[in-house]
């Protein structure tokens, strides 16, 4: 239902305005006198649409009109004029009128698109309102997600910027918002550059192949990355993706970082651990081929297959375990970097050169797609 405020000095319009507009459409017409009454009922109630003579004793349709701008916003408000009145229609669309008509014809057909332009402005308003109010949540889901998140449209203008990137680059979001140029990557490298979001949007080999681990997936890049800030150099996770308009077509991009830089640093602390272990470990990826090789290993591992350092990257897992043996703990090595679990396999023998050794294996998950092996010598081997 649509609440329409009809406003004319003369009662027999209003009550024809009334009748003709709840026989032809879905409204509701509240009918008053003057203007100084409507303005006392806009102080009580809410109309979605306003009709409004301009030839009125005390207050016109004009004075109404500035009125409901100034203190209504955008509610439609059509302005009847009379005739020869152009001047009128012309200062009514200048002030902020959605329509005029002149006064006079078939009041039938004068309703009937009277009715049509009151459906079509409320209709626009309301999906006016509907994309604000969706913006808005948009901006607040921003504003309270944990990772520093900022968004561009297609033109590379910066349409989002969050408090936690507010927070982590001391930039403002009052002060970027708007900004173009990639303006985003300022307050990380000192000067506009392509960060992985513009990738996104316009890909570029050459600048991607900077990337240590830059991944592409169904319209998502992730990658690692240092960024420099003011306090100091901070690791981080991004990961970019596209926004879409209604009509499914991208409209910009967004972009979350993730800051690992306590992740990094346990990691490297952990990792000079490992290598300093007495007990070997190897770690095994699978790669393309959908096979087990090397990543790495510490340098006890070494040892156990009588390699000076460690073992080789890239090197299969079937070359390190041959034999029936080997094939099972492959073959659970793999099942493992797939799914998940944990095994066990006991005396397992090595052979380096001439010398043979026995070595408990733990196999586990390590991260996704790979698996650590653990070598404890069995005693007395």
């Amino acid at each position: 239902m649509i609440s329409v405020l009809l406003v004319d000095d003369e009662p027999v319009l209003v009550d024809i305005g009334r009748l003709f507009l709840e026989k032809v459409g879905n409204f509701s017409v509240f009918g008053c006198l003057s203007a100084e009454e409507a303005e006392k009922l806009l102080e009580k109630n809410s109309y979605d649409a306003i009709i409004a003579d301009y030839q009125m004793p005390k207050m016109n349709g004009i004075d109404l009109l500035k009125i409901v701008r100034e203190k209504y916003g955008d509610i439609p408000f059509i302005l009847f004029t009379g005739r020869g009145r152009e001047d009128v229609a012309r200062d009514a669309v200048n002030i902020g009128a959605d329509y005029y008509i002149q006064k006079g014809g078939d009041p039938k057909l004068q309703f009937a698109d009277i009715a049509h332009k009151i459906e079509t402005s409320v209709e626009r308003r309301r999906a006016l309102i509907a994309i604000k109010i969706s913006e808005q949540r948009f901006y607040d889901i921003i504003n309270f997600l944990p990772d520093a998140t900022f968004a561009i449209n297609t033109k590379g203008t910066i349409i989002a910027w969050n408090r936690e990137m507010e927070r982590i680059t001391g930039a403002p979001g009052a002060q970027m918002m708007g900004k173009s140029g990639y303006a985003h990557a300022v307050p990380f490298y000192g000067y506009g550059r392509p960060m992985i979001i513009d990738l996104l949007l316009r890909p570029d080999p050459v600048i991607e192949s900077k990337y240590r681990s830059l991944i592409r997936e169904n319209g998502i890049i992730t990658a690692e990355g240092a960024l420099h800030l003011p306090d100091r150099t901070h690791f981080f996770l991004a990961r970019a993706s596209f926004l879409y308009d209604q009509n499914g077509k991208p409209a910009g991009a967004i972009e979350s970082l993730r800051d690992i830089t306590g992740f990094k640093e346990t990691e490297e602390k952990m990792s000079r651990i490992i290598h300093h272990l007495p007990v070997g470990i190897h770690l095994f990826r699978i790669q393309d081929d959908g096979k087990l090789h090397c990543h790495g290993g510490n340098t006890a591992s070494g040892e156990v297959f009588g390699i000076e350092d460690r073992c080789i990257k890239g090197t299969l897992i079937e070359d390190l375990f041959p034999g029936e043996e080997g094939t099972r703990i492959c073959s659970a090595s793999i099942l493992i970097a797939k799914e998940g679990g944990r095994k066990e396999v006991e005396n397992v023998h090595i052979i380096p050169g001439t010398d043979t050794k026995q070595f408990n294996l733990t196999i586990f998950q390590s991260d996704t797609e790979e698996v650590a092996i653990i070598y404890m010598p069995v005693c007395g081997a």
